[in-house]
């Protein structure tokens, strides 16, 4: 019988102590190859087992496959043997230096059949250098099997589960393979998971439902004998839980096409000649476009924004211009932007289940999840903003996110979401309402077990900024199961319709403004005009505050204070008042009773509050006199400069001039030319009206502050020269100077 003509595969067993890899991978040659119902010439395949599965051997193979395919062939990839995860803490012996698990990078690799652990830099494959080899591919049309999460030494038989497994991500190796083009890629099970053979089988149970759905043994009509893509993926998916419910396969879902992978010969006539089933496969073949796997992304960034969409269709469609709107706002400077879910290559027209199902659900979490945890782990803030069931989908993988992942999740946007599920008559509205549609009906069993998984996780007190908003003519999701699952304080209403709730055109839109001002930060920080420093600064400030917060009580008093700085940073000034109030270690830290006194002193700056005044003036009294006990000199100006600018703004300039004098007798006793140093002199220079030594000083302490430092220099500064002269006029020059150094 004839073959497909331009279809190729490249099949490795590595074996070693994995026999039944090779097993695995002759077992798939035989079928593709067959001679009366393969799909594969026999010169279109490599297979590599054994020995020959070396790290050279494999590499090479990749270089011929760069040989002999062109852009419109298809490429079948199947690796079966251990897969390898290290981590910037791997080759660090002292525990005292390791990064936290939050900073801690993941990095994944191949094991080849001549890997040696004791030489793992000439031996392994980095999943960078397979990435790069599949990048080198003229053909998109890609599909990558994984079946690397094996118990080591495992023989026939889930008994072979007691083995010990070498440290494997799966599914976090599979996305570090994806090269971003649109190749789909398949992996035997989840992080944690093994791949098992059940008892009485030669093959592993991903391999088994492999071969069967590549064979063609699902399809029964003889019009259409090509199996695709993502009848592959389904068929996994859905027969290997089936069997074996604690193996659960991963696939990526930015599908660049939907192409003929195989096809059933039982349906096809054996006297077809190769032009004839070329035609055929190429008419079935569907219309495919450039997935857009990313909206904005930069080096430096350390936010990012996730958009999930819903039952159809694609996050670039599904949300419209808000992406491109957010971008074009500075103050969304320093985030970048992805969209999640299925690519619009592989969603069928409204009515089919795609994103109607707790299975669908499920993969689509998982992919959000694998995404947050490997894809995406550089980034120390991640805002998610999710479309109808995208809103799902989150929900179910926020409840799977380990502590040190769901700690990056700042933000929360559900938008047309039915969290408490879909009455029947909206459920017909989108589909044709079969059993397994049944699963999102209100009331279900899935639905519930969601409610109270949700509910018992987090108790309405949310770890990121949460809204859930419905809109006021949304015909498929009621506003009572948009909203009602969540108390009051996180619920919005848009006048709109279910879909132009996020088809966002203009910044005067009230979903775009919701977005926007649910995004924004209202710290202090906003002074500063290079809004990507301050998201950056954010980002920063978010790691530090997962870190040190839940350890609050066993904190040192510099822990403490970082602790403090990064919460004032965050915008979350109440709990730096809160804290710092009732912590034993603020009542004789002249420091941490400083930054008390500060942060009642930038509470008087916006309120012209008596009472705020008040508080900080008495926070720096008592911090200063701990100071002057301790002859420590450099806490003495600090504290004495900020009590000189406090009685100038209680027009007390005998007192200002008192404390300033003090500030300065203490920098003569302090050898160093420290930030806070010359901070102070640039303030004692300008309270003594010499605003040219003060611009010297305040020049060089510019080139030595933190974002924080500059904002919180420029206050005192910018306030104490606008009472001293008394003009606000920003022409004026050292009003100018002061914002260049400070603010830009």
């Amino acid at each position: 019988m004839a073959k497909l003509k331009n279809a190729h595969a490249l099949l490795i067993g590595v074996g070693a102590d994995l026999p039944e890899t090779v097993t695995d991978a002759k077992a798939l040659y035989k079928i593709l190859s067959d001679k009366e119902h393969g799909s594969y010439y026999k010169k279109n395949i490599k297979k590599l087992t054994g020995k020959k599965a070396t790290r050279l051997g494999i590499l090479k193979a990749f270089d011929d496959l760069l040989e002999r395919t062109d852009e419109d062939s298809s490429v079948l990839l199947f690796y079966s043997g251990h897969g390898g995860m290290y981590s910037d803490n791997t080759f660090i012996k002292d525990e005292a230096k390791k990064k936290p698990e939050a900073e801690n990078q993941k990095y994944f690799h191949l094991c080849p059949n001549d890997y040696d652990p004791n030489n793992y830099k000439n031996t392994w494959i980095k999943a960078e250098e397979i990435k790069y080899k599949i990048s080198q591919l003229k053909s998109r049309r890609l599909i990558f099997f994984l079946d690397c999460c094996h118990a080591a030494g495992m023989t026939a038989g889930v008994s072979g589960l007691n083995s010990q497994p070498r440290r494997t991500n799966a599914d976090g190796l599979a996305q570090n393979l994806d090269d971003g083009r649109g190749m789909t890629i398949v992996s035997a099970c989840r992080a944690e998971q093994l791949s098992v053979i059940l008892d009485g089988d030669k093959n592993s149970l991903f391999t088994k439902c492999m071969i069967e759905v590549l064979r063609g043994d699902a399809k029964y009509d003889a019009s259409d004998p090509f199996v695709r893509i993502f009848e592959v993926v389904q068929y996994i998916f859905k027969k290997v839980p089936e069997i074996y419910p604690d193996q659960n396969p991963y696939a990526n879902l930015q599908v660049f096409e939907d192409f003929v992978v195989s096809f059933a010969s039982k349906l096809i006539d054996e006297n077809a000649d190769e032009a004839e089933i070329e035609a055929l496969a190429e008419a079935s073949n569907t219309p495919k476009k450039e997935p857009v796997t990313k909206f904005r992304e930069t080096e430096n960034s350390n936010s990012a924004i996730l958009f999930v969409h819903g039952f159809s269709g694609d996050a670039e469609n599904t949300f419209s211009e808000a992406p491109k709107l957010l971008m074009a706002n500075e103050d969304m400077d320093g985030w970048d932007m992805f969209p999640l879910g299925y690519s619009g290559n592989i969603v069928p027209e409204m009515g089919k289940n795609i994103w109607a199902c707790a299975s669908d659900i499920k993969r689509n979490s998982d992919f959000l999840l694998t995404s947050i945890k490997n894809k995406f782990s550089k980034y120390k803030r991640i805002a998610i903003v999710a479309h109808d069931l995208g809103g799902i989908v989150a929900q179910q993988a926020l409840l799977e996110l380990e502590k040190h992942d769901l700690d990056r999740i700042s933000h929360v946007l559900f938008f047309g979401t039915p969290s408490n599920g879909l009455p029947e008559i909206e459920l017909k509205n989108f589909f044709t309402y079969s059993a397994e549609e049944k699963e999102l009906k209100e009331g279900s069993p899935y639905m519930q077990r969601l409610r109270n998984a949700w509910n018992g996780k987090f108790q309405h007190k949310y770890p990121f900024k949460f809204k859930t908003i419905a809109a006021t003519e949304d015909a498929y999701v009621p506003m009572s199961s948009s909203l009602e699952p969540f108390p009051k304080e996180f619920q919005e209403v848009v006048e709109a319709d279910h879909f132009s709730l996020v088809q966002i055109d203009d910044i005067n839109d009230d979903s775009y403004q919701l977005l926007l001002n649910s995004l924004m930060n209202k710290s202090f920080l906003n002074t500063f005009s290079n809004k990507e420093e301050i998201n950056i600064a954010l980002g920063e400030y978010n790691a530090v505050i997962n870190s040190l917060l839940p350890n609050l009580k066993t904190l040192d008093s510099k822990g403490l204070e970082r602790l403090m700085y990064a919460l004032e940073g965050a915008g979350r000034e109440d709990e730096v008042t809160k804290i710092l109030e009732e912590h034993p270690l603020a009542k004789d830290n002249s420091k941490l009773l400083g930054i008390l006194g500060e942060r009642y002193k930038r509470q008087y700056l916006n309120s012209s509050s008596t009472e705020d005044l008040k508080k900080a003036l008495k926070h720096y009294v008592e911090a200063l006199k701990i100071a002057e006990e301790k002859q420590d000199y450099s806490q003495i100006y600090f504290h004495a400069i900020n009590l000189a600018f406090l009685n100038l703004q209680q027009e007390d300039k005998a007192a200002m001039v008192s404390y300033a004098d003090q500030a300065f007798e203490a920098t003569e006793k302090d050898p160093f030319p420290s930030l806070w140093k010359l901070a102070t002199l640039g303030e004692l220079f300008l309270y003594k009206g010499d605003f040219e030594k003060s611009k010297d000083h305040y020049t060089k302490a510019a080139s030595m502050a933190d974002l924080r430092q500059k904002i919180s220099i420029h206050a005192n500064a910018y306030n104490a020269y606008v009472s001293l002269m008394q003009t606000d006029n920003p022409t004026d020059p050292f009003i100018k100077f002061l914002k260049l150094q400070f603010l830009t």
